[in-house]
């Protein structure tokens, strides 16, 4: 039998067809099995989130992260009108936003700066369907940090390892009642159980009931000491790729002014911040629970993958670190100022928040006079039809 040419070129072509296809077919199937694992699923990213910035819980650098990620994408965020704090000590309600920085739809993407949390008010600020996070650290370390970094032996006139002498014999009821007069700042923002304090607990408070209420209301509570854990844990939250959730440690203090406490002196801060040791502890075994849920051979792979994630971020932007940050924290000398991510994730949050303010105010005023413009012309219109 006689095949010509033609005919055997068309064969050829539809036999490597038939493999391309066999080939393709088989790397998408193992691309696929491999991205369930590292990626979230292929649902749309989440773009609405509250992140309740608790005090010296490395929440300046999941901060950084969420600011990051929503000015490049020009969402709206809750803001004040200076520095950076929105309703604390009081707590939050939405009068506290000022006109200028009010969304045309009275609703925002995100809050991310500090305020003292109420459920209603901050949910009444935000999209529906917001994710609702916070931070927590062990009580000891985020006493420590807090009572060093912000200077609270002004006002007790005692080093902390004094402070935790002071009442390392004096009665329980004693210690609760003098302490909590000793440490608060003048401007009470800050002081013991700050943790419990930022999330809007006071004396009133059930202790019970207020750690029932934020377990209920919060969908991820993050673990200061677990960071890239916690990350792992949010990234998929929020539907989001690896690389948004990369980061340079931000606003964290020398190892040489943290102060060295006995194991004593650890216990009487403790019970000094019985609350939020009691906050924490739920938390933890929560946390705990959620990677088991997760995975943890998949949770150690996928925080692999973020530990060099951040080495390629370091790599690619810093040059090297110094103590330029806020109150002589950690800051970074950058080698490339022209990448978005390393210019925007070693920025300060002082001014990085000035940034976004300043380009917020300027998109909702345009928004507002074209408001005002239509609102005009319809009145206009409406007067010719009488």
């Amino acid at each position: 039998m006689r095949i010509n040419c033609t005919t055997v070129a068309v064969l050829a072509s539809i036999l490597v067809l038939a493999l391309i296809l066999c080939l393709d077919h088989s790397i998408v199937r193992s691309s696929r099995s491999v991205r369930q694992i590292v990626e979230p699923s292929h649902t749309k990213e989440r773009t609405d989130i509250f992140f309740l910035k608790t005090h010296k819980c490395a929440s300046s650098t999941v901060q950084n992260i969420l600011m990051r990620f929503g000015y490049r994408r020009h969402l709206d965020f809750v803001l004040p009108l200076s520095g950076n704090y929105i309703g604390h000590p009081k707590k939050f309600n939405r009068l506290k936003i000022a006109p200028k920085m009010r969304s045309p739809s009275r609703t925002y993407n995100i809050f991310t700066h500090h305020t003292r949390y109420d459920h209603t008010e901050t949910k009444a600020v935000m999209k529906d369907g917001a994710a609702f996070v916070t931070i927590l650290r062990e009580p000891v370390a985020l006493f420590e940090s807090l009572y060093q970094f912000y200077n609270l032996g002004k006002t007790t006139n005692l080093t902390i390892v004094q402070l935790a002498n002071v009442f390392l014999n004096q009665s329980s009821a004693t210690n609760n009642f003098t302490a909590a007069n000793l440490t608060r700042s003048a401007d009470q923002r800050l002081g013991l159980n700050q943790m419990s304090f930022d999330l809007g607990f006071d004396d009133k408070t059930d202790v019970d009931e207020f750690i029932r209420n934020v377990d209920f209301e919060f969908d991820l509570v993050m673990m200061t000491e677990h960071m890239e854990a916690s990350l792992i844990l949010l990234r998929h939250l929020m539907n989001w790729p690896l690389e948004n959730v990369v980061f340079l440690s931000l606003n964290t203090r020398q190892s040489a002014r943290k102060a060295n406490l006995s194991q004593i002196q650890k216990n009487v801060l403790l019970r000094l911040n019985s609350i939020d040791t009691r906050l924490y502890d739920y938390f933890l075994d929560k946390f705990k629970k959620r990677i088991r849920d997760f995975g943890e051979d998949r949770m150690k792979s996928e925080v692999e993958n973020l530990l060099n994630a951040n080495s390629q971020l370091w790599s690619r932007c810093v040059d090297k670190a110094n103590n330029k940050g806020y109150a002589g924290t950690l800051g970074y000398d950058l080698r490339n100022i022209v990448d978005y991510n390393c210019f925007y994730s070693a920025k300060q949050e002082l001014s990085f928040t000035d940034e976004i303010r300043n380009d917020q105010i300027r998109r909702f005023s345009v928004m507002a006079k074209l408001d005002k413009l239509m609102s005009k012309r319809g009145d206009k219109i409406e007067r010719e039809i009488k």
